[in-house]
């Protein structure tokens, strides 16, 4: 899916480079143009289409009227729902207009590809490469089935890191049609260094720009920049910190059809490591541990993962004691949140667990939480339990390199919780359907394109 009017990463490239012409008659030339830029996808990605992807064109203010109606339509109960669950967890305040943030949401695109019609819906003109961007999304949809991948991944950290495949993916393909269209040359004769800096460069500033809680541009300010690193390095070799390739060229295509087949990315921190992350660490609780059963019921459960935990973590950045919560982030091992209702008085709790690579890193993320909810422990007899600011009970506890942290939770039962959430040996995450999409995938949902 295409999001932005210009995406920074290629204009950089796109202003040294002549602008790439588009073919057709004159009388009536989209036809012939479409046709010409769906063969240059199927070359430029080395893929072949088996069958035609239509394609419309649509007004921008068709599309704020219908982000507008799809706001409205969506349900008072869904939306009380994320509140009670991500917005608890501290994603954003209570009082986030979400039927607002939602109807804003579409003020990015520019184009997209959708799974559900099998067409490219485009908003006015658009350059060619944006076209072909969408295309090289038809092929892989065609190829690989983009549906049922997004379905099948459970978790919010798997769900954006497929994403990152995705658009990488199509942003590779991209600019080698416009390396090849402008300037004769194909990808290995590219400025790695400089389109990857500008790529990520571009994510945060979608995050420093964005009014709305960073939540809700996890997907742009993710996928693009650093999977289309992510894809370069698995493609040619090159990265950001070393961009010249190690792959001879010209580069081997069926390497970018693994990752939507036997080597599809599981985590943010795969993506962000270029493969060179540490095992995950099985940490947190599958469920409500049975002696409280008669208390608790579960209502979703989720994996946030590097980049999710970053998002929720960002609003410390540089306080006192806290520093880089990017760097923080990267020491993510494994996390588990469980969503879960008192029975006896409908109220709703989160319970997050995570693992950080020490115990540096673990007590500074105990810190951060603390300052995320505005919360103090209540007495000096049990630094664990306090009071957030929003005078929610927390039960915040670190045990060496993990940390759990409660919210909303009846005082009789955080101990027992807690002691739950720290236990080790749980199961590998278990393949079962959900309740309802992951957080990530039920924002995607909310938006055109891949679902």
């Amino acid at each position: 899916m295409r999001r932005f009017f210009r995406q920074p990463a290629l204009v950089l490239l796109m202003s040294s480079l002549p602008a790439a012409a588009g073919c057709g008659d004159e009388d009536d030339p989209e036809p012939s143009r479409f046709a010409w830029l769906a063969t240059r996808a199927e070359e430029v990605r080395e893929l072949s289409f088996e069958r035609e992807v239509p394609v419309r064109t649509i007004s921008r203010a068709e599309v704020d009227a219908e982000a507008e109606q799809a706001a409205d339509a969506i349900d008072e109960e869904a939306l009380a729902a994320l509140a009670a669950t991500y917005g608890r967890l501290g994603f954003f305040p209570p009082d986030t207009d979400l039927q607002g943030a939602f109807g804003q949401s579409m003020d990015v695109f520019a184009a997209w590809y959708s799974t559900e019609s099998k067409a490219i819906s485009l908003i006015g003109e658009v350059e060619d490469n944006v076209l072909v961007h969408e295309y090289v999304h038809g092929l892989q949809d065609q190829h690989f089935d983009l549906g049922k991948l997004l379905t099948a991944s459970l978790t919010s950290d798997a769900h954006l890191a497929l994403r990152a495949a995705i658009e990488g993916d199509a942003m590779l393909a991209e600019v080698r049609f416009l390396m090849q269209e402008a300037n004769d040359a194909d990808l290995d004769r590219l400025n790695w260094a400089v389109i990857i800096d500008a790529a990520q460069a571009a994510g945060e500033q979608i995050l420093e720009e964005n009014e709305l809680p960073a939540l809700f541009v996890d997907y742009p300010s993710f996928a693009y920049g650093f999977g289309f690193e992510y894809c370069a390095h698995n493609l040619t070799g090159a990265s950001a910190a070393s961009p010249t390739p190690d792959q001879a060229f010209p580069f081997d295509w069926s390497r970018q059809d693994a990752l939507f087949s036997d080597r599809i990315p599981a985590t943010t921190q795969q993506i962000l490591t270029l493969d060179g992350q540490d095992p995950v660490v099985r940490v947190g609780l599958e469920e409500v541990p049975p002696a409280l059963a008669d208390r608790l019921e579960a209502l979703d459960w989720d994996s946030l993962g590097e980049w999710l935990s970053y998002l929720l973590l960002r609003p410390l950045d540089g306080a006192l004691e806290l520093g880089d919560m990017r760097a923080l982030a990267a020491a993510w091992d494994g996390d588990r949140a469980l969503f879960v209702r008192d029975r006896k008085t409908g109220a709703a709790g989160t319970a997050w667990a995570s693992a950080w690579d020490d115990v540096s890193a673990a007590a500074v993320v105990e810190s951060a939480l603390w300052s995320l909810y505005g919360g103090a422990a209540r007495d000096e007899g049990e630094p664990r339990l306090g009071q957030a600011a929003d005078g929610e009970l927390v039960w915040i506890e670190r045990r060496e390199e993990r940390v759990v942290a409660l919210k909303n939770i009846d005082e009789a039962l955080l101990p027992a919780l807690a002691e739950a959430a720290f236990a080790s040996g749980i199961k590998p995450m278990r393949l079962t359907l959900r309740k309802r999409p992951s957080l990530s995938a039920w924002l995607s949902r909310r938006l055109p394109g891949p679902r």
